[in-house]
């Protein structure tokens, strides 16, 4: 079945990978990579979990940024000197998406899809606090937008992705989602959805929809 509409993700699809940018965060702080695991726990475990991580409920609106960095603190101050500078960590001082910028292969591949009369949607695991990523896109121009912190789950729980194609009254085996996790990837296939896994190659990935067309 071709599909009727196109569901993006943000980070890593319509902007920079936050992954990535993550990354880059740590470093400028020098915060050691492999506490970075212990600080946000496993991304693809169920936020219904009893066990779920502090990060998770601050993606499912549950828990704010500045709690969750003041226990990132405590986390690191086991292990970090007296004087290094993570110590003083705010709220404020912690969005990998700040810097962020359009990625314009994506942008215009969904510019593409309305313009050839199918819909489009946004699905993203996203915290309150970040929410200027809506600034640096034209958010407007798509039919639904699906926001974890905003709704209580978060990919991969299956129902966010019967949520967005609620929102844009559709089956999922009418919609097409991107992501640049292959956990999201997996769990919308599982519940229906046409899917692909977006890599660094965006031109490839452009082509790979249009092929769907």
């Amino acid at each position: 079945m071709k599909p009727k509409a196109v569901i993006f993700d943000v980070g890593g699809v319509l902007l920079e990978s936050p992954f990535l940018a993550a990354l880059r965060w740590a470093q400028d702080w020098d915060i050691p990579l492999d506490a970075l695991k212990t600080i946000f726990g496993e991304y693809s475990q169920a936020s219904s979990s009893d066990q779920s991580p502090m990060w998770h409920e601050v993606e499912c609106g549950r828990v704010e940024l500045a709690t969750f960095v003041s226990e990132m603190q405590r986390t690191l101050g086991a292990t970090l000197p007296l004087s290094h500078k993570a110590r003083t960590l705010t709220a404020d001082d912690f969005n990998p998406f700040a810097g962020g910028e359009p990625l314009a292969t994506m942008i215009e591949l969904a510019d593409e899809v309305r313009d050839r009369g199918l819909k489009t949607g946004i699905l993203t695991n996203n915290v309150r606090e970040w929410g200027a990523w809506r600034d640096k896109i034209p958010i407007d121009g798509f039919d639904a937008v699906v926001d974890s912190c905003e709704v209580g789950i978060r990919k991969p729980d299956p129902d966010i992705y019967l949520l967005i194609c609620k929102k844009l009254s559709l089956p999922p085996s009418a919609c097409l989602f991107l992501d640049d996790h292959p956990a999201n990837v997996e769990a919308a296939v599982s519940v229906g959805l046409d899917a692909l896994l977006v890599t660094q190659d965006l031109d490839a990935v452009a082509s790979e929809v249009r092929s769907r067309f």
